[in-house]
């Protein structure tokens, strides 16, 4: 089964997207919150040294959504484009 790697590649683009400016809302609005989900993460790191408040820049924020959206579309179609061609040689090799 052959996926559409630009049709999928835009989807999670998407969803990355609306998560982004979730977090980021998120971020302004409850600092802490972001800070206390991101430690569990990170295990073994102190990340209580960052409470006090986001450093926050439109100018950031508009970079990190451009590039998180770029990774997120990069990344899904190069996967869906081996998908497509590992299922293809499979198919090829079960015949």
């Amino acid at each position: 089964m052959m996926l559409n790697a630009k049709t999928f590649s835009n989807a999670v683009t998407t969803v990355t997207a609306i998560f982004y400016v979730g977090c980021l809302l998120l971020t302004l609005v409850l600092p802490n919150v972001i800070i206390g989900v991101a430690q569990s993460w990170v295990h073994g790191l102190n990340l209580d040294v960052l409470k006090g408040g986001p450093a926050f820049s439109w100018a950031s924020a508009a970079a990190g959504l451009v590039t998180i959206s770029l990774l997120a579309w990069i990344t899904t179609y190069a996967t869906i484009a081996l998908y497509n061609i590992w299922s293809q040689a499979s198919l090829r090799a079960d015949r």
